[in-house]
């Protein structure tokens, strides 16, 4: 459209109202402003601490052209130019100092109403400072509501810093959440700046997602996500339970029916049995519904509401081989001619509509659900590439029904997955529902837009993280490229079909949730690069500083992703304490069996070293000479099959090229790395691990050489195959 069809439109300010002039012969309704906090859909000016401004939305009509326009609105704030942020992240809306530095608080009070909000505030603090917190009356720290504050959402707070004194009123238990997080974050530095903070953030939807069914992650990882997501006020974590292999074809050349061979899993406790009495559950890890419920009730607690993702009728390979009445057989994919669709539920079929129905009641339905009420529902819904117009009719039907009793959100798809003629998607699939936007030719991000949807953009370009070992930043790839995303990515910004370019949504559109980034875990089974939990958490630990900074919205002090990278250092020896240091120890003796010793950690950091001089009675394979309990699968350093020194974790077996000698006095070094972990035999002798990966029995890749270890440390030998040693010396280096 050319700029002589864009009409201008004037905004003054009377009486604490937003007016406007449009050119005539046009008009205008506002749609909304990007922060309602200084802008409430009424076009009420709510007045800042300091000078502000805010984008007001506008659908601009005339005759039959309908355009959008933003308009930026200057808002004179009580106390002027804001003031230099304090370091937080992400950056507090609205900040005012009055000089000066509270080092210490030693005592709170609260409201009853955010008692559970601020108790477990308490012992996050004592955690982070290794101060005590008490209760009093007459207290340095002091929670309360306020309704008035109503204005700034239920995520919003204020705090005033002064007389010795930090005062916190919100409107909601959440604001006081945040509250918390802040103090956290300062006082770990040395102390609150005395001034008065008011705080929101700009979307509602500020996620990370985890594909956690193509490779196990254990509850205790999800616990440190949420704890760490909540830290940075990033409040959706959406968890990808179920998927499969994507290459079918590797295990089809004798027909469909060895497609069921591929690695696959559904992550929950299932209740549905197939007429042998098998359920989907995966075997090699999974949630019982009782933990997993509880665990969304304890992330409510920090702020963070969990999305449990159950990814159907595509990359359900879990379901279809444990009920294969309910796959497509016979067909291919249109993307991939060799690649069968055994991993698609054939929802052509009334009985396997059904049949997902009761795969979403086993989770939804009864009187103590395993999602709560008020829980967003993800139905995956991505990539489905058999029968396009039973899918669009599969959405039809099958959100309206979860509707009833949960939010539904999905994967963009509908741009690609169109029948001819086109089957319409009906108001009751689209009103209300939560939208992944992610390929630009799968969900044109104007066009799920204008269809109605509400829109969490998850662009692959570049939000896509797919680990393989090495330290690329690109789209589907192990690290995001956060100097791009810094400069280019917002949001409102989405990304079109036609020639794949990009355009701003109205900026206070309500249709814009936020945004959330991604690991995908592709990269398994035959084609397996060795990810194991603690690389998984660096890669989402990287870019979770910048997309809090992103989704929060009130970055203004912070002028590169590299002025965020330097204030998340600051703040991380606060959000991860190291674990106890592991204890040297001398002159042990292991006599096989349950022979063991505690070696003071759980397991040791990256780019750790163990020293140990060691001499061996015997060498047996299986024999273990440290272990650590795990979740799933061993972790230990143990002689393997072979008869050489190697290691095991989360279901990857390593050696390294060497062979111990017995009843010979050794100096052995394992060192990890963050790509890999070697073994030092003596001054000159260096081994690197090698790895394979198995399952129901069978090798399915070898040769791995990227190792993600930590060195176990629990016990220095074994409750159950210890190794036969004399250990002279062991210790960290």
């Amino acid at each position: 459209m050319s700029r002589e069809q864009i009409p201008d439109i004037n905004l003054t300010v009377s009486d604490g109202t937003v007016q406007f002039r449009i050119t005539a012969g046009w008009e205008a309704e506002f749609i909304g402003a990007d922060f309602p906090q200084l802008v409430d859909d009424t076009r009420t000016v709510h007045t800042p601490l300091c000078d502000s401004a805010a984008t007001l939305s506008f659908k601009c009509k005339k005759e039959n052209t309908v355009v959008e326009k933003d308009c930026v609105l200057h808002i004179r704030g009580t106390y002027g130019t804001c003031s230099k942020k304090p370091n937080l992240i992400p950056e507090p809306a609205q900040w005012h100092a009055t000089g000066g530095v509270l080092k210490s608080i030693r005592t709170f009070s609260c409201d009853n109403a955010l008692h559970d909000a601020v108790t477990d505030f308490v012992k996050e603090f004592t955690l982070i400072t290794d101060l005590e917190l008490t209760e009093s009356e007459n207290a340095d720290l002091m929670f309360s509501t306020d309704t008035t504050l109503a204005y700034l959402g239920e995520e919003g707070y204020e705090i005033e810093c002064g007389n010795n004194t930090i005062r916190v009123q919100s409107c909601t238990a959440v604001g006081a959440v945040w509250a918390g997080k802040t103090i956290c974050q300062l006082m770990a530095q040395g102390g609150f700046p005395n001034g008065m903070m008011r705080d929101y953030p700009k979307y509602s939807v500020r996620g990370f997602m985890l594909d956690a069914g193509r490779k196990p992650v254990s509850l205790e990882m999800l616990r440190q996500i949420v704890t760490a997501m909540s830290f940075y006020k990033m409040n959706d974590f959406q968890i990808h339970l179920s998927d499969n292999y994507i290459w079918l074809e590797d295990y089809a050349r004798n027909g469909d029916a060895d497609t069921f061979d591929a690695y696959q899993a559904f992550r929950l406790e299932s209740s549905l049995q197939n007429k042998n009495g098998e359920t989907a559950t995966a075997k090699d890890y999974s949630y019982s519904k009782a933990e997993f419920r509880d665990f969304i009730r304890w992330a409510k607690t920090k702020g963070v509401h969990i999305t449990p993702e159950i990814d159907v009728p595509a990359h359900a390979l879990a379901f279809t081989k444990t009920f294969p009445e309910f796959a497509v057989m016979g067909e291919v994919s249109s993307l991939m001619n060799k690649r069968p669709l055994t991993d698609h539920i054939n929802i052509a079929d009334p009985a396997a509509l059904e049949f997902v129905k009761q795969i979403f009641d086993d989770y939804t339905k009864g009187e103590a659900p395993v999602f709560p009420n008020g829980t967003v529902v993800h139905i995956g819904a991505d990539e489905f590439l058999s029968d396009y117009g039973a899918y669009r009719r599969f959405l039809n039907e099958m959100i309206p029904y979860l509707k009833a009793t949960h939010t539904v959100r999905l994967w963009g798809g509908l741009t690609w997955i169109k029948d001819t003629p086109e089957t319409p998607i009906a108001k009751e699939a689209i009103n209300g529902v939560q939208m992944n936007l992610w390929s630009c030719g799968w969900c044109d991000g104007r066009e799920m837009y204008d269809l109605g949807y509400d829109l969490i953009n998850t662009v692959d370009t570049y939000m896509y993280i797919v680990p393989h070992g090495g330290k690329k930043r690109a789209p589907y790839s192990d690290y995001i490229n956060k100097r791009k995303v810094f400069r280019e990515f917002e949001p409102n910004r989405v990304q079109l079909k036609e020639k794949s370019a990009f355009v701003r949504l109205p900026a206070g559109s309500k249709q814009i949730l936020g945004s959330c980034y991604a690991i995908w875990q592709d990269n398994i089974d035959k084609r397996c690069a060795g990810i194991t939990e603690p690389a998984l958490y660096d890669r989402f630990a990287d870019s979770l500083a910048l997309f809090s900074e992103k989704n929060w919205g009130a970055c203004t002090d912070k002028h590169t992703c590299k002025e965020i990278d330097k204030a998340a250092h600051v703040l991380q020896n606060a959000l991860q304490k190291s674990e106890k240091p592991f204890s040297a120890q001398s002159n042990i003796t292991l006599s096989g069996g349950s022979s063991f010793v505690n070696g003071g950690c759980k397991k040791l950091g990256e780019k750790a070293k163990l020293d140990l001089q060691i001499e061996f009675q015997e060498v047996r394979p299986g024999q273990i000479l440290l272990e650590s309990d795990a979740p799933y699968g061993t972790h230990d350093i143990r002689i393997t099959e072979n008869g050489k020194l190697g290691f095991t974790a989360e279901n990857l077996e390593y050696e390294f090229d060497y062979i111990p000698v017995p009843h010979k006095k050794l100096h052995l070094v394992f060192e990890t790395k963050p790509t890999k972990a070697v073994l030092r035999v003596g001054l000159l002798t260096e081994k690197r691990a090698v790895g394979c990966f198995s399952f129901d029995g069978t090798v399915r890749k070898s040769g791995i050489k990227y190792a993600s270890f930590r060195i176990p440390a629990e016990r220095i030998g074994s409750k159950t195959n210890a190794v036969q040693a004399h250990i002279y010396s062991i210790k960290t280096k």
